[in-house]
């Protein structure tokens, strides 16, 4: 598979993500679900968009080049906490998910596993830097997604036990 290739199976993924997170926003309840699939379909948008670009310049013949993504990516903690901060607010409303919202949580972490094992796979395929260095961080960002998915569908499967666990507690004896 060339890089030309890999850059259009990779929008078709993107483009596939970003369109099934449009249609399970119209298909969750929970404000927890409904603000994840709106940020992955949002940074599902701005992937699509840097595929482009590389796209069309390899398209004119020009060199790939991966600039970097510009700081829009923040730190994992930061990344959960900004989704989940809202969440831990209302502990003592607990939503109860329908058996369709997990699944479509579930079918959003197979999107995400699915892609980042593309992005790997074929970032070890190539051995020019620009094109590895945009493969990682496309794997990274998959990566990202599926650990926030899996957080939801956790939270949503068992908020108390979540917080509970997320918050560390410290047991004191006396």
């Amino acid at each position: 598979m060339n890089l030309e290739d890999i850059l259009q199976e990779a929008l078709h993924m993107e483009e596939e993500g970003r369109n099934f997170y449009l249609e399970g926003l119209g298909r969750v309840e929970s404000p927890l679900s409904k603000e994840v699939l709106k940020r992955l379909a949002d940074e599902e948008l701005i992937h699509i968009e840097k595929i482009q670009e590389g796209y069309h310049r390899i398209k004119s013949g020009e060199n790939f080049v991966f600039e970097g993504w510009g700081g829009i990516r923040k730190s994992t903690q930061e990344y959960f906490e900004n989704v989940f901060t809202e969440a831990k607010k209302n502990i003592d409303t607990l939503f109860v998910p329908q058996n369709y919202e997990l699944e479509v949580i579930q079918v959003a972490m197979d999107l995400e596993s699915k892609s980042h094992q593309f992005y790997v796979e074929k970032m070890h395929a190539t051995s020019e830097k620009a094109v590895r260095d945009f493969l990682d961080f496309l794997a990274s960002e998959e990566y990202r997604h599926y650990n926030l998915l899996f957080n939801t569908y956790e939270y949503l499967e068992n908020p108390k036990e979540w917080h509970f666990r997320e918050e560390k507690p410290i047991f004191e004896g006396g």
